[in-house]
C-alpha cells in the first residue's frame, strides 16, 4: 500500500503543473499585449496627446477621411442610416464600399461608447487597442508554430507590433486590423494542416478579408507564397493519402472563406471598377538596384516614410545578428533555409522591381504610401529571427564576436552610402552600441542554465529598452513631419459643438416643410466635412468615389485632386442653389460681405446662412441637359453653359469684368480677347509685383478665377472694398469675393517668388453673378419641382410636376446602383457629363421613386449564404463526430480503470505504475523549462 500512495502523491502534481502552465501562457499572451499597448500609449504621452496634453493623433488621411467617416458610420448605426448609401458627401456617395474599405473592422463598433466630442480619443482607443492585439497575435502565433513561450517570444510580439511599419502608419487605423489577423491566420493553417484542427482557419481568413480587403490582398499573396514550405513542414510525416486530405482541406477551406465575405466584398469590387484606382495599365519593366537602401532600412530612430521613400521595415537590430544565424545554423533543415531565403529575396526584389511592387498593390499605382506590403516583410524575417534563437547557444564567441563586428563596420558604411536613409548621424552610434549590447547578451546566453533564465531576463530588457526608444523616436519623427494637432476645433470646442447645435436647430426649423436640404461648412477644417459634423453636403475625398464626376465638378470650378476629391471651395451661389445647398455655416467671421443670404441662426462662433434661390433635389428641365459636356479653363463660362442647358434659353448667368493693369505694366500684358491670359517677361532674380484692377458695374456677388500655372508665388490677395480675401496660391478654382456694390473696386496682387520663370503665361477671371436670372431659373425649378413625400437615404418617393416634356435633373452623382420609377414604371435613367442623374419625362404631374442597392449585393449574398450554410453543416459534422469519440474514448476509459483496479493487489504492477508517474511528472517539468527560455 506504501506504492499506492506514493504513486498517488506524485499524481498529484500533474495537475499543478497544467494549471501552472495555463496561468504561465495566459499571463504570456496578457504581457504581449499590455506591452505594446502601453509603450505606444507612452509614446504618444510623450508628444503631449490627450489626456497627457490637448493633442489628438489624427493626421494625413486620418484627420481628412478616416476620422470623419467614422462619425457617419457611427451616426448610422445609432440613427438606423441605410448601410448601402449616405448623402454626408459628394451630394451623395456609395456607403456599403465606402464601408468595406474605410469602416469594416468590428473594433470600430468602439466608437458608439464615446460621444461625438470624443471622437479622437475613441480613435486613440481603438489604434492602441488594435496594436495590443497584433503583439498577442503574434505572440500566440510563435507558440502554436514553434510550441515555445516565454519572455523573449514576447520581446519578438512587441518588435511586431512596433515595427517600423506600425510607426509610420500607425494613424492608418483601418491597416492595424491586418496585422492582428495575419498571424492568427497563419497559426490557424499550422494548426489545420499539422493536427487537424480546421475550425479557426476559416474563420480567421474570412474576418482578415472582411476587415480590410486592400491589406488583407497582400497578407494572402504572402501566405500563398508561404505555404509551401508550411505545408511540406506540417505533413512530411504523414502517409501520401492524409497529405492530398489536407492539401484538399487548406484548398477547400480557403474557398469556404473567401466566399463567406462575398457579400461585402463582391459589391466592392463592383464598385471599384468605377474608380481612378481600376484599369491601370502593367508598368514597363524597371529596376532601381538598391540592395544596400533596404537593408539600411532595418536600422533603428530612422524617419518613417510615409508620402515617399523607403520601406518601412524596421523590427529590432537584434535580426541582424540572428537572420545571418539562422542561415547557418545547423539546426535548421537546408530545405526550410533555402525556401526562406528565396522568399526573403522575392520580398526584397518587390521594392526594387516595380512590376511586383504593382502586383502587390492591386495592380495599382499607390498615390503615396509606397511599399504598404511592407509589413509581411516585418512578419516575415521576426519569424526566422526568433527560430534562430535556439542556435544562438551553438555558435562560438568568437563566431559571435566577428558577427557583430562586421555589421557594427557595415551600419556607418551604409549609412554613408545610401542617400535614402533618413536619419541623423547620432543613428549610426546607437546602431552600433545595440549591436554590442546584443553580442554581449548572446555571449551570456551560451553559460550554464542555471544562469541562462537571468541571462534571457537581460535580453529581453535590451529589446524592451529598443522597443521604447524606437516607439518614442518613431512617434515624434512623424509629429515633426506630419503634425498632431490641436483637439480644439476638431471635435471638441466650442465652434465643434455650435456647428452640431446649428445642425439640429436647422432641423427644428425646417419641421416638416422639407424632407432633403443640404449644409455646408465653411471655411473648411477637413476635406469631409459633411461627415464630420452630420451633414449632408458636398465635400467629398474617398478613394472609392467614381471618377467620372470629378471632371465634372473640376470643370465648374470647385477646388479637387482630379481623381477622388472634390470639395466646396471654389462654389458659386448658383452651383449651390443647383446642388440644393440650402444652408451654409461660416465657423468663423471672415471679411466676405453676403447681402443675398440672410443670416438665420449665429453665436460668437458660427453664423448661419439660408439660400432663397435653392432648386429642389429634382426637377425638370429642358431636354438639352443630356447633351450638355463642360470644359476646362473658364469655369464662369462652363457654368453659363450649364445654366443655358436647364434653361433651354441663352442667358448669360455669369458676367466677365474686364481689368486694367495698375502695377507692373513694363512686365505684364494681356493676350486674350476677354483680358483674362496675362504674359509676363521679367529680369531673373528680380522681385515683380503685379496688381489687376476691376470697376464693378452691378451689385451682386462677385468670384475670381485664378490659375497661375504652376508659377512660383511668393504673395497673392484680393482687396474688395477694402476687404481683404486670402487666396491658395497653390490651388486652381473659383475664389468668392461675396457681395459688391456697383462703382467699387476688386484689386489682385500677385507677387512672383525670385526664383520664379522668367516668363510665362497665368490666367485670371472675374465675374458677376445675375440674382434676377437666378431667381427666374429658382422660381422655374420650383413650379417644376419635386414633393417628396417619403425620405430615406437609399429610396425616396415624391411626386414631380413638368410644365413640358423635357429631362428631369437628380442632383445625385450617377452610380449604376439607382434604379428609378416614373408613374411605377421603371425608367433608364440617363448620365449628365459623367456626373448627375436625368430621367425623361411628360408634360404632366407624376409619381417619381427612385432606390439604391449596391451592383452585385445580392449576388454576393447569395454566395455568403451558401457558405455559411456550408460551414454550419461542417461545424455540426464535425461537433457530432467529435462527441461520438469522446463517449467511445470516456467508455474505454472507463474499462481500463476497472480493469486497473482488478490489479491494485499486484506489488509489482504498483511499482510499474508508481515509475510511470514519476518519470510523467519529472517530463511535464523539463517541458515546461524549455517552453519558457
Amino acid at each position: 500500500m506504501q506504492t499506492l500512495k506514493q504513486r498517488s502523491r506524485i499524481m498529484s502534481f500533474l495537475p499543478d503543473v497544467r494549471d501552472r502552465r495555463r496561468v504561465q501562457n495566459r499571463r504570456y499572451a496578457i504581457l504581449a499585449f499590455l506591452i505594446p499597448f502601453l509603450v505606444l500609449f507612452l509614446a504618444y504621452a510623450v508628444r503631449g496627446v490627450f489626456p497627457f496634453g490637448n493633442r489628438h493623433i489624427l493626421t494625413v488621411d486620418l484627420y481628412h477621411q478616416y476620422a470623419p467617416f467614422m462619425a457617419v458610420y457611427r451616426d448610422k448605426i445609432l440613427t438606423g442610416g441605410s448601410p448601402f448609401y449616405s448623402f454626408a458627401g459628394g451630394l451623395g456617395l456609395n456607403f456599403y464600399a465606402l464601408f468595406a474599405y474605410y469602416l469594416a473592422s468590428p473594433f470600430n463598433l468602439l466608437l458608439l461608447i464615446f460621444p461625438p466630442s470624443l471622437l479622437t480619443e475613441a480613435i486613440l482607443f481603438i489604434s492602441l487597442l488594435k496594436i495590443g492585439l497584433a503583439g498577442w497575435a503574434f505572440h500566440f502565433f510563435l507558440r502554436t508554430a514553434f510550441q515555445r513561450r516565454g519572455y523573449l517570444a514576447i520581446a519578438f510580439s512587441s518588435l511586431y507590433a512596433l515595427s517600423g511599419f506600425t510607426m509610420a502608419y500607425a494613424w492608418n487605423v483601418m491597416w492595424l486590423d491586418t496585422l492582428i489577423w495575419l498571424p492568427i491566420v497563419f497559426a490557424a493553417l499550422i494548426r489545420l494542416m499539422r493536427d487537424g484542427r480546421w475550425i479557426l482557419y476559416p474563420i480567421a481568413l474570412a474576418m482578415m478579408i472582411a476587415s480590410h480587403f486592400y491589406t488583407a490582398y497582400m497578407a494572402c499573396l504572402f501566405i500563398a507564397l508561404m505555404f509551401p514550405l508550411l505545408f511540406l513542414r506540417s505533413t512530411e510525416k504523414f502517409p501520401h493519402r492524409k497529405t492530398l486530405l489536407i492539401f484538399l482541406a487548406v484548398v477547400g477551406l480557403t474557398i469556404l472563406a473567401v466566399a463567406l465575405t462575398a457579400v461585402l466584398i463582391y459589391p466592392t469590387w463592383e464598385s471599384l471598377k468605377l474608380t481612378s484606382a481600376a484599369g491601370d495599365a502593367f508598368p514597363k519593366p524597371e529596376l532601381a538596384g538598391q540592395p544596400l537602401k533596404y537593408l539600411g532600412q532595418f536600422f533603428p530612430f530612422l524617419e518613417p516614410t510615409v508620402r515617399s521613400g523607403a520601406p518601412n521595415i524596421y523590427c529590432g537590430v537584434i535580426i541582424l545578428l540572428l537572420l545571418p544565424m539562422y542561415v547557418v545554423s545547423g539546426r535548421i533543415r537546408l530545405r526550410d533555409k533555402i525556401l526562406n531565403i528565396l522568399v526573403f529575396f522575392l520580398l526584397l526584389l518587390s521594392f526594387d522591381f516595380n512590376v511586383f511592387n504593382f502586383i502587390w498593390h492591386g495592380m495599382h499605382y499607390p498615390n503615396q504610401l509606397p511599399h504598404r506590403f511592407s509589413f509581411v516583410i516585418v512578419f516575415f524575417v521576426l519569424t526566422l529571427a526568433y527560430e534562430a534563437m535556439r542556435s544562438v547557444s551553438d555558435f562560438s564567441r568568437m563566431e559571435i564576436g566577428l558577427l557583430g563586428l562586421v555589421f557594427a563596420l557595415a551600419v556607418p558604411v551604409i549609412t554613408g552610402l545610401v542617400d535614402d536613409i533618413k536619419a541623423p548621424s547620432w543613428v549610426s552610434w546607437a546602431t552600433i552600441l545595440l549591436i554590442v549590447m546584443y553580442v554581449l547578451s548572446f555571449l551570456s546566453l551560451r553559460t550554464r542554465k542555471t544562469r541562462r533564465k537571468l541571462m534571457t531576463s537581460i535580453l529581453f530588457s535590451i529589446m524592451l529598452f529598443e522597443i521604447i526608444l524606437s516607439s518614442i523616436s518613431g512617434i515624434s519623427w512623424l509629429d515633426n513631419n506630419e503634425y498632431y494637432g490641436s483637439r480644439d476645433g476638431y471635435t471638441v470646442g466650442e465652434a465643434p459643438s455650435s456647428i452640431r447645435q446649428a445642425a439640429a436647430k436647422i432641423g427644428e426649423m425646417e419641421g416638416g416643410g422639407s424632407l432633403f436640404y443640404r449644409t455646408e461648412v465653411k471655411p473648411y477644417k477637413t476635406s469631409n466635412d459633411p461627415a464630420l459634423y452630420g451633414l449632408q453636403g458636398l465635400s467629398l475625398f474617398a478613394s472609392t468615389s467614381p471618377e467620372s464626376a470629378v471632371p465634372f465638378f473640376k470643370n465648374i470650378g470647385y477646388q479637387n485632386n482630379g481623381i477622388n476629391s472634390y470639395q466646396y471651395r471654389g462654389s458659386t451661389l448658383f452651383c449651390d442653389s443647383l446642388f440644393a445647398i440650402r444652408y451654409v455655416i461660416e465657423r468663423s467671421s471672415t471679411e466676405l460681405k453676403d447681402d443675398e443670404r440672410p443670416v438665420v441662426l449665429g453665436n460668437h462662433s458660427v453664423t448661419v446662412y439660408e439660400n432663397p434661390y435653392v432648386f429642389s433635389l429634382a426637377f425638370a428641365c429642358s431636354s438639352n441637359i443630356t447633351s450638355y459636356s463642360s470644359s476646362y479653363g473658364n469655369p464662369f463660362k462652363t457654368q453659363n453653359e450649364l445654366s443655358k442647358a436647364i434653361s433651354g434659353e441663352k442667358d448669360v448667368m455669369f458676367r466677365l469684368v474686364e481689368p486694367t493693369i495698375e502695377m507692373g505694366h513694363s512686365e505684364l500684358s494681356s493676350i486674350s480677347e476677354d483680358k483674362s491670359l496675362f504674359h509676363f517677361s521679367r529680369v531673373s532674380g528680380g522681385v515683380s509685383t503685379y496688381e489687376l484692377v476691376w470697376k464693378v458695374e452691378e451689385n451682386g456677388p462677385h468670384y475670381l478665377n485664378v490659375d497661375l500655372r504652376g508659377h512660383e508665388v511668393s504673395f497673392i490677395e484680393a482687396d474688395v472694398d477694402g476687404r481683404l480675401v486670402s487666396i491658395d496660391k497653390g490651388k486652381k478654382g473659383i475664389v468668392e469675393l461675396g457681395s459688391v456694390e456697383a462703382g467699387k473696386s476688386i484689386r489682385l496682387t500677385i507677387k512672383l517668388a525670385t526664383d520664379a520663370k522668367t516668363e510665362g503665361e497665368f490666367v485670371v477671371h472675374c465675374a458677376s453673378l445675375d440674382t434676377a436670372l437666378l431667381q427666374k431659373m429658382a422660381d422655374h425649378a420650383k413650379a417644376n419641382g419635386f414633393t417628396l413625400s417619403s425620405f430615406y437615404e437609399d429610396r425616396f418617393f415624391g411626386v414631380i410636376r413638368a410644365e413640358q416634356d423635357g429631362h428631369i435633373l437628380i442632383s445625385i452623382p450617377y452610380d449604376p446602383g439607382w434604379s428609378a420609377k416614373i408613374n411605377g414604371e421603371q425608367v433608364k435613367i440617363e448620365v449628365v457629363d459623367g456626373a448627375l442623374m436625368a430621367l425623361p419625362v411628360k408634360q404632366g404631374e407624376h409619381t417619381l421613386s427612385m432606390s439604391f442597392i449596391p451592383i452585385g449585393f445580392f449576388t454576393g449574398l447569395y454566395i455568403s449564404i451558401g457558405a455559411l450554410s456550408v460551414l454550419i453543416i461542417l461545424m455540426t459534422v464535425a461537433f457530432v463526430l467529435h462527441h461520438r469519440k469522446k463517449v467511445k474514448n470516456d467508455a474505454l476509459y472507463r474499462d481500463d480503470q476497472f480493469e486497473e483496479e482488478k490489479r491494485t493487489d499486484d506489488a509489482f504492477f504498483q511499482e510499474l505504475l508508481a515509475q510511470k508517474a514519476e518519470m510523467t511528472v519529472t517530463i511535464a517539468l523539463d517541458e515546461d523549462e524549455r517552453l519558457s527560455t
